[in-house]
């Protein structure tokens, strides 16, 4: 659907109601499961307090494949799956350029939202309200331009190779983005300038707590939540997942990162709430789950066993091989995981149909160990069906779409975990609405992460209009005053 007709229905559905709300805010924790809002022991005033006050849907989940980043937050910023938005994986290949292809790769501005397609939340809010101001940061480069989109005025993220935050000429440099990097490098957060920053340093709660207080500076630099208009803020921590990544689930590192966590989500609710002078509207979840180790206590009485990721795709190449030799060449030119990207020119070059072709190649490698199932993408079959059509884009999916088994974790080295399936672990997370306009409780009936923008639409007073499987969380909304 075109952005500008979506744009229309935006300001056709509107409401004066805005005024009621001065600060919007949408939190996206990366690699966060639903069960981490009731970890007993955390103190009060941060997830505690989201839960106490706040609307938890305890049955919410993402609609896509594959569970990663940049579609989970594209699920989160645009309330739309992948089948409209595009962001169909974190890299995906191009057919054209006969090259692999990043998410956030802008040709004219090197990182920007130059592949992401349809509205979006903050470019919703901006064609409702031209007085608004949409701000996002993230620890991820995809995190904050997805969820910033094309018209923020702040979008800013955590450069790993230079050791500060930055942002690219598609987006506004603030004035006082150097002296803020600065100031965090004196206190020893961030490495010096010209070395990249090493994976113990990311992979820890420091990661998190650096974004914390460019928070903290922006809200008082921008004066977020006094604009003329109704304010914006989208964050992504991301340090949830690289410990996740690097160290697993049920370990101390993990606890200690959410411990941490939970204290930057009690300082952000205090900020926000005073920023606006009490007059915020927030909503929480996050782009993906994970699934636990094989060394986490729930993931042996789970059986999850590890597959490595190389083995994994030189058995998928060889199983091809043997169907249909192919010595000079390649039957898997690309091989993302649920996307599999074949080499249709050779199949025609031997005779083969590309339909019958694809068929039995999904039928020989479904039987691949550690696959639980593979189909042809674009056609309807397999338990997972409604989740491939929403996630089907014909010009970027892959020609066969590979579901990995129940309880197999696919890459990542010990302790480590990953992501990226339908199964509950990777899809389940956290949607939580909290602030004015929100009718507190705790809520069974099924949700999905496209429900969040046209919610928070609807709690910031203009009509988002929902797309395909997203609903405005009607229970979540207290009754006008």
């Amino acid at each position: 659907m075109p952005v500008s007709f979506l744009f229309s229905a935006v300001l056709l559905f509107g409401s004066s109601a805005s005024a009621a709300v001065r600060l919007g805010v949408v939190v996206v924790v990366d690699q966060m499961r639903p069960e981490y809002l009731d970890r007993s022991d955390l103190p009060d005033g941060g997830f505690r307090r989201l839960r106490r006050e706040g609307a938890v849907f305890t049955r919410a989940r993402h609609l896509h494949i594959p569970t990663e980043t940049a579609p989970g937050h594209a699920a989160i910023s645009t309330g739309r799956t992948p089948a409209v938005h595009g962001i169909v994986a974190n890299d995906w290949y191009d057919r054209v350029a006969g090259s692999e292809t990043y998410c956030m790769a802008d040709a004219a501005y090197g990182l920007g939202p130059e592949h992401l397609r349809g509205p979006t939340l903050a470019d919703a809010l901006k064609a409702f309200d031209p007085k608004s101001r949409v701000f996002a940061v993230s620890g991820k480069d995809r995190g904050a331009i997805i969820l910033g989109g094309r018209r923020a005025d702040v979008v800013l993220w955590f450069d790993r190779f230079n050791g500060e935050f930055t942002t690219s000429s598609y987006y506004k440099r603030p004035a006082w983005l150097a002296a803020f990097n600065a100031g965090l490098k004196k206190k020893g957060l961030l490495p010096v300038k010209g070395k990249r920053v090493p994976k113990e340093l990311i992979a820890s709660p420091v990661y998190d707590q650096a974004l914390d207080l460019l928070v903290a500076e922006l809200v008082k630099r921008e004066r977020v939540g006094r604009g003329a208009g109704t304010d914006l803020l989208l964050v992504s921590y991301s340090g949830t997942d690289l410990v996740g990544h690097t160290h697993g689930l049920e370990v101390p590192e993990m606890d200690a990162q959410l411990k941490s966590l939970d204290a930057l989500t009690g300082r952000l609710l205090r900020l926000v709430d005073k920023a606006s002078g009490g007059s915020v509207a927030l909503a929480l979840s996050s782009d993906h789950g994970a699934i636990p180790s094989p060394e986490d206590a729930s993931g042996k009485a789970l059986g999850v066993r590890r597959v490595d990721w190389q083995k994994f795709g030189a058995e998928l190449e060889q199983v091809l091989q043997k169907k249909w030799p192919l010595p000079d060449g390649r039957w898997i030119l690309s091989n993302q995981t649920p996307h599999l990207y074949l080499n249709l020119d050779a199949a025609g070059k031997l005779g083969l149909e590309r339909r019958d072709f694809l068929g039995q190649a999904a039928k020989a490698l479904a039987a691949v160990d550690g696959a639980g199932g593979v189909y042809v993408a674009g056609e309807k079959g397999g338990p997972f069906a409604e989740a491939f059509r929403l996630s089907y884009d014909p010009g970027r999916s892959g020609d066969l779409f590979l579901i990995m088994a129940e309880n197999v974790l696919l890459g990542d080295a010990p302790p480590g975990t990953s992501h990226g399936t339908p199964w509950d672990y990777d899809a389940r997370v956290p949607l939580v609405f909290w602030g004015r306009g929100v009718a507190g409780g705790v809520y069974d009936a099924p949700a999905a992460t496209v429900d969040l923008a046209p919610t928070v639409g609807r709690l910031l007073g203009f009509g988002y209009p929902p797309g395909d499987g997203a609903a405005v969380r009607a229970e979540a909304l207290a009754a006008p005053r």
